[in-house]
């Protein structure tokens, strides 16, 4: 499907406005929307494709899902940028900022980089995070390029004399590609990220990759039609719909069948995830030999005693029990047991939740139809409770859901559809969510 071309000429809009350029989140604005501003009380800024949403709305142009979308984006930007520069660093140390990699390693052996404003080698460091080894070992020789090219203007590499400056940066450029590798060598786990995506109004996609890079996760996009394309990110676009499961299903056998990993997270694309995740998540693995996930996120539910509408569970990492799972926005399987899943008999015949009518008509047109095929999430409890595997919940919620608008109808991110405790992003997880067990094997 060929990506559609949308921009600003073709929006006809008297409340589009001209603004200073605004960069947050890797994207620049040149526009803001007048309605999004007066509802808000702030300055707006706005993209094209959320013109094009606003202008589908029955009430165009006006207070709509779209514009008040913008609001709640603004609102969680401002929110970050108005903390003080210490709270700042706290969140945004340097593999925060610029996520881990060769990138945040090189830039640490050449610290004079990171000092100079406006010359931009932390975007350039940045890149090279989402390259990985593989693509930073196959653009060695540009990268060795652009940097001997920054070490003439910028003083980049001002104690290395002009002659030996291509060898040094080489020098620098193996080793930090080096660490990387040792890294990953040391940790005893193997990741593979996976993301299902569709197309939202308020669209999600590019601040869940932005946390997860910043996390040190390397996500895998499995993308329906008419999704916002990620240039950093390895996707997979549909060519045509699979919808909710059957793209669930398509993520995990990809990681399944082509990766060794023995840790893998499923994520959904309006999941937020505080920087400490991935780190937390290795030193929790496993919590117990039976688990089948360990969710980063929970729901507001999940953090209430079992009967009570008020009362709450202690903090930690909380095993919930359920027919009926909710949140499967970040779960974290051991390979051995999401193979098991997906091959288990039950997830073979979903197809989706009972209507409460148990209408024979409606299963049937699923059936003829697997993209209207849903309720992942209620699928993988009982899978789980099939399975005899336990479920956890990490509580404060190291991730937030973010949708302004579920994709299938379910209303947005209010009430049960987010987390009570959510983790502060100004303070390490390690801090907030206490652990009173030590990680297991996993019993296969």
């Amino acid at each position: 499907m060929e990506k559609e071309n949308f921009d600003f000429e073709n929006v006809k809009c008297e409340h589009l406005f001209d603004t200073d350029p605004i960069e947050t989140n890797g994207v620049t604005y040149t526009k803001g929307c007048q309605v999004a501003t007066n509802l808000a009380g702030f300055h707006c800024p706005v993209t094209p494709n959320s013109c094009k949403f606003c202008l589908k709305y029955d009430n165009p142009k006006g207070d709509n899902p779209a514009t008040r979308g913008l609001v709640r984006l603004r609102q969680h930007e401002l929110k970050i940028e108005a903390l003080p520069e210490k709270e700042k660093e706290k969140i945004f140390g340097l593999e925060k900022r610029i996520g881990v990699g060769v990138g945040t390693e090189l830039s640490k052996l050449i610290p004079k980089q990171l000092e100079h404003n406006g010359c931009g080698c932390r975007d350039y460091a940045k890149k090279m995070n989402k390259w990985g080894v593989a693509g930073c070992e196959a653009k060695k020789s540009s990268i060795v390029d652009h940097l001997v090219a920054k070490s003439q203007n910028d003083a980049l590499l001002g104690w290395v004399p002009k002659f030996a400056t291509r060898r040094v940066v080489k020098k620098l450029l193996d080793t930090a590609i080096q660490r990387v590798k040792k890294q990953k060598e040391n940790s005893k786990f193997k990741w593979c990220t996976v993301v299902t995506a569709a197309p939202r109004p308020d669209c999600t996609l590019q601040r869940c990759v932005d946390s997860l890079f910043i996390a040190g996760f390397e996500p895998v996009i499995f993308a329906e039609p008419g999704s916002a394309q990620i240039e950093s990110c390895e996707t997979f676009t549909n060519h045509e719909r699979k919808g909710v499961w059957h793209n669930w299903l398509q993520s995990c056998k990809y990681a399944l069948n082509n990766t060794d990993a023995n840790v893998i997270m499923t994520v959904q694309d309006d999941s937020l995830f505080h920087p400490d995740s991935r780190t937390f998540a290795e030193s929790i693995l496993w919590p117990d030999e039976e688990t089948g996930f360990v969710s980063l996120y929970t729901p507001k539910h999940y953090s209430l005693r079992p009967g009570f509408k008020t009362a709450r569970k202690s903090t930690g990492v909380n095993r919930v029990y359920t027919r009926s799972m909710w949140g499967a926005c970040a779960l974290i399987w051991p390979r051995e047991v999401l193979q098991q899943a997906v091959d288990h008999e039950f997830t073979q015949r979903w197809l989706g939740a009972r209507t409460r009518s148990n209408s024979i008509k409606i299963r049937k047109k699923r059936k003829e139809n697997p993209h209207l095929i849903q309720n992942s999430d209620t699928a993988i409890g009982g899978i789980m409770n099939r399975m005899k595997r336990k479920m956890f919940f990490v509580d404060p919620s190291p991730v937030e859901h973010i949708a302004v608008h579920s994709v299938i109808g379910h209303g947005g991110n209010k009430g049960r559809r987010n987390c009570m405790r959510c983790a502060q992003w100004s303070e390490s997880l390690f801090d907030q969510v206490p652990v009173d067990f030590k990680p297991v094997d996993i019993k296969i």
